[in-house]
């Protein structure tokens, strides 16, 4: 095996996303010579970051809400480290003025969530503008990129990591390197580790878009071959609901509340209106997961013009299913038809009176039905009759290594490992429900933390 004739002693990045590029650019800033490397071509590289709109979770461009930590904790059941999030938003100001600096540019704008009232900020041009404003300055700082390259192992003498051996064109090299920052994703490409990881058939599971497929785990497993300590929920992931049908990347459907949901068997098995998109739209991609052959279908009728702003949450290239009847819809979903009917009747039936309001919850709901629905309750029989293929797409993994403030990857006795660091998807905080708009955020403030740290090791 040989080794690279590299700058000497230089940082090696592994992953080129939002968390990779970040602590690449401001590991070259501080002077240090630095080897990105990643396993996509040059047109491919970008993880989940290329292909998502990268909402921020905050205010304002240097400011989050007041009870953003607390919401975020929140979401865990209080499982997710409190300084952590403390710690992004002490340094949240100062990582914005950078990439700002470096000719990104943020709008606050509703999202796809059409009943939650609460705007998010965006960068223009989603998750790949902040890869494109990053690019040319590392490559002008100097960064060597090496695609179609991925990394295997660390190499480690007493205890302190010194270099990462890597598969590529070139064959298989050692990377000598005075640190080495992880930041190549979760193992959600990876399909054998998830079915050992998750609780169900992950074959079902569908790519939120093409760089899920890049994110193989093998940089989260070489940190733990060498005694990296686990953190975040292991036997769960991001989820969200999407058309299967659709060929684009994050086909997202997320209109669910405006009608029922049906499995196969032509049964619901869900509230559908238990509260808003934002709010419950994880929880339903997984009970679609749990459904026979992971597939239900969102149904709905001509009212459904009555929710203005319905375009926003369908993200879908396909068009709806659309027939005249209860019959003609089951045909086309080759759904079993009386079962349909009996599901649909029987829910028209339990549909109370109220007042229908599709910006907020408004509890119109149902009665003396199971599962009951909550809100946005309006029967299902005015022709065109509506309906939408829906299954789970997995976005990321939530386990992953621990690491600390400094983003430092810890041991098992909470020690950081000397040499070793690591940002973005790849560390482990989340826990039974995604706090939507911080994955690309933290990767963003953590990776520079790390590229930081690691250009004076």
């Amino acid at each position: 095996m040989s080794e690279s004739a590299s700058s000497p002693n230089p940082v090696v990045v592994i992953g080129a996303g939002i968390a990779g590029l970040s602590a690449a650019v401001s590991a070259a800033e501080q002077g240090a010579p630095v080897v990105l490397v990643d396993r996509a071509g040059p047109l491919e590289a970008g993880g989940n970051t290329r292909w998502t709109s990268a909402y921020f979770r905050l205010d304002d461009v240097y400011e989050p809400g007041e009870s953003f930590v607390d919401e975020v904790v929140g979401f865990s059941g209080g499982r997710t480290p409190a300084w952590y999030f403390e710690e992004l938003v002490e340094r949240l100001p100062e990582t914005m003025e950078w990439i700002q600096g470096h000719g990104a540019r943020f709008r606050r704008l509703p999202t796809y969530f059409i009943n939650s009232n609460r705007p998010r900020l965006q960068p223009h041009g989603g998750g790949e503008a902040l890869l494109s404003a990053l690019r040319p300055v590392a490559e002008k700082l100097g960064v060597e990129f090496r695609y179609h390259c991925t990394a295997q192992r660390l190499m480690t003498e007493d205890g302190r990591v010194t270099g990462v051996e890597v598969s590529g064109p070139e064959g298989e090299q050692v990377l000598r390197a005075r640190a080495v920052i992880i930041a190549s994703g979760g193992f959600e490409g990876d399909q054998a580790a998830l079915g050992e990881a998750l609780p169900g058939d992950v074959t079902n599971l569908i790519p939120i878009a093409p760089g899920v497929t890049f994110n193989k785990g093998e940089g989260i497993r070489m940190a733990l071959e060498i005694g990296a300590r686990r953190g975040g929920q292991w036997d769960s992931f991001h989820a969200e609901p999407v058309d299967p049908r659709a060929e684009n990347p994050e086909a997202l459907v997320m209109v669910f509340p405006y009608g029922i949901l049906v499995n196969k068997h032509g049964e619901r098995f869900i509230d559908e209106g238990r509260g808003t998109v934002d709010e419950t739209y994880e929880s339903t991609a997984r009970a679609v997961w749990a459904q026979p052959g992971g597939v239900a279908y969102f149904i709905t009728d001509r009212k459904f013009e009555r929710v203005a702003d319905r375009e926003r949450g369908l993200l879908t290239g396909r068009k709806p299913v659309s027939a005249d009847t209860i019959e003609e819809l089951a045909a086309a979903l080759e759904l079993p038809a009386d079962r349909l009917a009996e599901t649909v009747g029987a829910y028209n039936k339990s549909v109370a009176d109220g007042e229908f309001d599709w910006r907020r919850p408004d509890g119109k709901g149902t009665e003396g039905i199971e599962p009951p629905k909550s809100n946005w309750a309006l029967t299902v029989d005015e022709a065109p009759l509506l309906a939408y293929p829906v299954a789970c797409a997995i976005v990321f993994t939530f386990g992953g290594l621990e690491t600390d403030a400094g983003a430092r990857v810890v041991d098992e006795d909470g020690a950081a490992i000397p040499g070793l660091y690591a940002a973005g998807e790849c560390t482990g905080i989340y826990h039974d429900k995604y706090p939507g708009g911080t994955s690309v955020l933290r990767g963003m403030v953590f990776g520079r933390v790390a590229g930081q740290a690691a250009a004076t090791a």
